[in-house]
């Protein structure tokens, strides 16, 4: 079997793992379905031209900026000043490589979502969510594993009156999940601060939730 054949299906599988996990974070992806393995053959000689970009369903404003990119680490950290600050609280930015993920990726998409900017003398987290992944890890939906229990981002709203009910007087007393570390944890775009909620079948109860804390 030859590297371009393996490349080029290793492309088309990761796309399709892809608009699987953006539908799932509620991005409208209809327009991209039809991708082909024709065309990931075609795109194989220009890697870049796959980038595209999807809609919240419920939010228009809300978009997430899909990048393939052959980004050398010396370029990481300049590499998403295209968007401003006003911009980049709406704007998440999940970037394809054919590479694999390391220690410098982790560190970068951990300073984007933390950097502080100042806006007329204030100080704010500029909060652009950043997400790399390697074309070759994700050619199966790791969500979709029969060994990978349910996992989801319990809504901001109902943080207090969980922690009420579970007498829990500050997040740091949650089990951590490691922010961008953890593949789950970046499939589902959880960010530092964030709860998620996860359910695994129970022989006993028919099903056992436990809550993790989302940890830089």
């Amino acid at each position: 079997m030859s590297d371009n054949f393996v490349f080029i299906d290793n492309i088309y599988r990761s796309r399709m793992t892809l608009l699987d996990i953006l539908a799932d974070r509620g991005y409208f992806v209809d327009n991209y379905r039809k991708f082909s393995p024709a065309e990931a053959t075609a795109a194989a000689a220009s890697f870049t031209s796959l980038s595209f970009k999807v809609f919240k369903k419920d939010n228009d404003k809300k978009v997430c900026d899909v990048r393939y990119a052959n980004i050398s680490r010396q370029k990481l950290e300049s590499f998403f000043d295209d968007i401003s600050d006003e911009d980049a609280e709406n704007t998440e930015v999940i970037v394809m490589l054919d590479v694999p993920i390391a220690d410098a990726h982790h560190s970068v998409a951990l300073k984007q979502y933390m950097k502080v900017t100042e806006d007329s003398g204030e100080k704010k987290r500029r909060k652009l969510r950043v997400s790399f992944f390697s074309i070759y890890m994700i050619v199966i939906n790791p969500m979709r594993h029969v060994l990978v229990p349910k996992h989801e981002i319990v809504p901001e709203e109902e943080h207090k009156q969980l922690m009420d009910r579970l007498y829990i007087t500050s997040k740091s007393k949650f089990p951590e999940i490691k922010f961008h570390v953890d593949p789950i944890a970046r499939c589902i775009g959880a960010v530092p601060g964030d709860i998620i909620r996860i359910t695994r079948p129970s022989a006993s109860s028919g099903e056992s939730i436990m809550y993790r804390v989302c940890a830089p």
